[in-house]
């Protein structure tokens, strides 16, 4: 239960950021997977490793402030703990909203049999692609 709400407040959080507004140009889906990509993979690696500075290190200022280290330690080991390590991912879509590149995954986790629905938003700083919100979903995942 303490998860589920962990879940929620970072949700409804990182929600907030993404929707207080920041500007990007608009890129093709093809040009948005080339930096996507590598960024996602870099954080499903590191959440593998329990590795927040190599999680963390594409994330905007008001990334790094909803989801600390502190935080990080104690909702992603929860969540390991029923998904178990990521193995692979495969993009599902690809948008851009309110000047947001919004890129969706399908992914294997080794103790999930249903797909792990990855989401990565990404801003753009002076040309720069940060993390602006980061969000993990599955049957496992919902329940208590």
């Amino acid at each position: 239960m303490k998860l589920c709400k962990i879940v929620v407040l970072i949700t409804f959080l990182i929600s907030l950021i993404v929707l207080s507004g920041c500007s990007a140009q608009q890129l093709s889906a093809e040009e948005t997977k080339k930096f996507a990509d590598p960024i996602t993979e870099n954080m499903l690696l590191a959440m593998n490793e329990d590795n927040y500075s190599r999680f963390s290190q594409d994330f905007d200022e008001q990334m790094k402030n909803v989801l600390n280290e502190t935080q990080y330690k104690n909702t992603f080991t929860a969540i390991k703990a029923k998904i178990g390590k990521y193995i692979s991912k495969e993009v599902v879509s690809v948008e851009t909203k309110d000047g947001y590149a919004i890129v969706m995954y399908k992914a294997k986790f080794s103790q999930e049999p249903a797909d792990v629905i990855v989401r990565s938003v990404f801003s753009d700083n002076n040309g720069k692609k940060h993390i602006s919100g980061f969000w993990l979903d599955s049957p496992k995942l919902r329940d208590n």
